[in-house]
C-alpha cells in the first residue's frame, strides 16, 4: 500500500478542496493510504474529508507564515512514514511545504499549483524565480492546463518535470437532485426570468465587480434578467455598495457560500466566469456538466475548456462590455444557448471526466513510487 500525503492551502473552500476531496473519495483505498493536511479554519472541508475515511490533519497554516509547531507537525508526518509520496497542492502551500517535506526526508514530491499567476503583479518575477528554484527539489509539477505548462517551461523549469493533467469532475455529483425552482428559492431570486450565475470567491482574482458592471449593461436590453453571485470573499462589501449605487438591489443577488454550489447551476440559463487569471476552473466544468452555456474570460486554461462559439464564449479579462454582449447574445437566443449547453456536457464527458484524470494521476503516483529511493510502493 502506498502512503500518499496531500498538503494544501486555501483561504475559503473552493477548487482546491473540490479537487483533493475527489482524490480522497476516488483513489482505491486498497492501494492508497491517504492523509490530508489543510488549514485548521476550513471546518466544513475538514468534516467533508473525515467522511471519506482518510486521515485528516488540520494545522494552523497561514498564507505567508506557518508557525513552528505546524512545520514540525508536517515534518513529523513524513518522518513517521506517512508519506511515500507527498502531493502538494496550491501556490501558497507549494512555497513552504516542498522545502519542509524534503528536509524531513520525503522520497518523492509532486506539486500542483492550479494557477501560476499571482495577484500582486509586481511580485510575479520573484514568484517565477521561486518556482524555478523549487522545481529543483520537486519530482513532478502537474500543470492543470497546457498553456501554463508551456509558460513554466519558458520560465526555466525543466520540461521533463512538467506534465499536463487537466482537472476532472464527477459528472453525476455535479448535477442537481432538485429542480431549478427550488434552487431559486434557496438563492433568494425570483421564479420567473432568465438567471445569470457566477460561482467563485468574491476576490480580485475572480473580478466579480466586472460581473456587476456587466449586469447593469445587460439590463438595458434584457430588463427581465436576474443575476446571482455565489461565494464569499474580501470584496463582498464593495460589491454590495456598487450594486446599491447602480440601483440593482432587486436584480443582482449576493447569495453567499453554498455547500452544493454546482447544483445551484440548475437554476441558471447562463453561467459565467470573469476571472483575471485561472487554472482549469471547476466552476466552468460544473456548469458544462449541468448542460449550461458559459461566458468566460480568455485566460490560462479557460480556452482549453470552452470551445468558442460551440459550448460558450470567451471574452478579454476586464472587458465587462464584451462579457455583457455575449451574455445578451445567449439570453436573446435560448435555443442556441440550450444547444451550447448540450455540447458542453458532451465535451466534459469526453475530456474532463474523473476516470481520465484519476488514471493519469495514478500512473504518475505509481511510476514515482517504483523509482523512489528506499522503500517503494509497499507499505
Amino acid at each position: 500500500m502506498l502512503n500518499l500525503l496531500h498538503v494544501y492551502y486555501e483561504p475559503l473552500p473552493s477548487g482546491q478542496t473540490t479537487h483533493i476531496l475527489s482524490l480522497a473519495r476516488r483513489l482505491d483505498s486498497k492501494l492508497y493510504r491517504q492523509t490530508v493536511v489543510l488549514p485548521d479554519w476550513l471546518k466544513t472541508s475538514i468534516a467533508a474529508f473525515q467522511q471519506t475515511g482518510v486521515e485528516v490533519v488540520p494545522l494552523p497554516l497561514r498564507k505567508f507564515w506557518w508557525p513552528p509547531h505546524a512545520v514540525a507537525a508536517l515534518a513529523g508526518l513524513v518522518r513517521r512514514g506517512k508519506a511515500d509520496l507527498v502531493h502538494v497542492h496550491s501556490q501558497e502551500a507549494g512555497l513552504a511545504a516542498r522545502v519542509i517535506v524534503r528536509l524531513a526526508g520525503a522520497r518523492r514530491v509532486l506539486y500542483t499549483p492550479q494557477t501560476i499567476d499571482i495577484r500582486q503583479v509586481r511580485w510575479q518575477r520573484l514568484y517565477m524565480w521561486a518556482e524555478c528554484a523549487l522545481a529543483q527539489i520537486t519530482d513532478v509539477i502537474v500543470s492543470v492546463n497546457e498553456a501554463d505548462r508551456q509558460r513554466l517551461i519558458g520560465w526555466g523549469v525543466p520540461a521533463g518535470k512538467v506534465v499536463t493533467v487537466p482537472n476532472g469532475i464527477d459528472l453525476e455529483a455535479c448535477v442537481a437532485s432538485v429542480d431549478g425552482l427550488a434552487w431559486r428559492r434557496q438563492l433568494g431570486v425570483e421564479a420567473q426570468g432568465p438567471l445569470v450565475m457566477q460561482v467563485g470567491r468574491l476576490s480580485p482574482q475572480k473580478d466579480p465587480l466586472a460581473f456587476v458592471e456587466g449586469a447593469a449593461q445587460v439590463m438595458r436590453t434584457h430588463p427581465e434578467a436576474q443575476f446571482v453571485l455565489v461565494g464569499e470573499g474580501s470584496l463582498a462589501q464593495e460589491l454590495a455598495e456598487r450594486i446599491g449605487v447602480l440601483g440593482l438591489e432587486r436584480k443582482v443577488r449576493l447569495a453567499g457560500w453554498q455547500p452544493q454550489a454546482a447544483h445551484a447551476m440548475a437554476a441558471a440559463q447562463v453561467v459565467t466566469l470573469t476571472s483575471r487569471w485561472e487554472g482549469t476552473p471547476f466552476s466552468l466544468l460544473e456548469a458544462m456538466a449541468n448542460a449550461r452555456p458559459v461566458v468566460a474570460t480568455k485566460v490560462n486554461g479557460c480556452p482549453e475548456i470552452v470551445e468558442e462559439g460551440v459550448t460558450g464564449f470567451l471574452t478579454p479579462p476586464g472587458d465587462w462590455a464584451a462579457w455583457a454582449g455575449r451574455v445578451s447574445d445567449l439570453l436573446g437566443d435560448p435555443q442556441r444557448a440550450m444547444a451550447m449547453g448540450r455540447l458542453g456536457r458532451e465535451r466534459v464527458e469526453t475530456e474532463f471526466s474523473w476516470p481520465k484524470m484519476v488514471a493519469r494521476l495514478q500512473a504518475l503516483y505509481l511510476g514515482l513510487a517504483e523509482t523512489a529511493p528506499g522503500r517503494g510502493a509497499e507499505g
